[in-house]
C-alpha cells in the first residue's frame, strides 16, 4: 500500500479501496467479519476496476503512519475510497456498513444513485 500505487490505479481509470487494519484492533475485525467479508461487498471489491489495498499495522510502520498522518489520522481502523468520481478519496466511517463501503464504490465509479 502506498501512495504511488493508488496514483498508478487511478491513472488506470480504476477505483481504490484502502483498508488499514491491525491484528489487534477489534474494530478492524468487526469491519472485516460484518461488512468486509460479506458476499455483496466481495463481488464488489473483486470487480476488474478495483483494485483493493491493504495496510497492516499491527507492528509499527513509519510508512503506514506517514499515510494516516497526511489524512488527518492517528488510528486504525482506516479506510478509503478512490476512482474517478472520487479523485481526492473519500474516507469511510470507523464503524463500516455495507451500505457505505458499496454506496461509496458506486460514486467513486462516477454513479451517484
Amino acid at each position: 500500500m502506498s501512495e504511488q500505487a493508488i496514483q498508478s490505479a487511478l491513472a488506470q481509470h480504476k477505483r481504490v479501496f484502502v483498508d488499514v487494519t491491525a491484528d489487534w484492533c477489534i474494530t478492524c475485525k468487526v469491519n472485516k467479519y460484518n461488512v468486509l467479508q460479506k458476499e455483496d461487498v466481495q463481488a464488489a471489491l473483486q470487480q476488474p476496476d478495483v483494485v483493493a489495498l491493504r495496510g497492516d499495522w499491527t507492528l509499527p510502520s513509519d510508512d503506514i503512519t506517514d499515510f494516516l498522518k497526511t489524512r488527518g489520522q492517528v488510528a486504525v481502523p482506516f479506510n478509503q475510497v478512490y476512482g474517478p468520481g472520487l479523485p481526492e478519496g473519500e474516507a469511510l466511517p470507523t464503524l463500516l456498513t455495507r451500505d457505505a463501503v458499496l454506496r461509496t464504490l458506486k460514486k467513486a465509479k462516477g454513479i451517484t444513485q
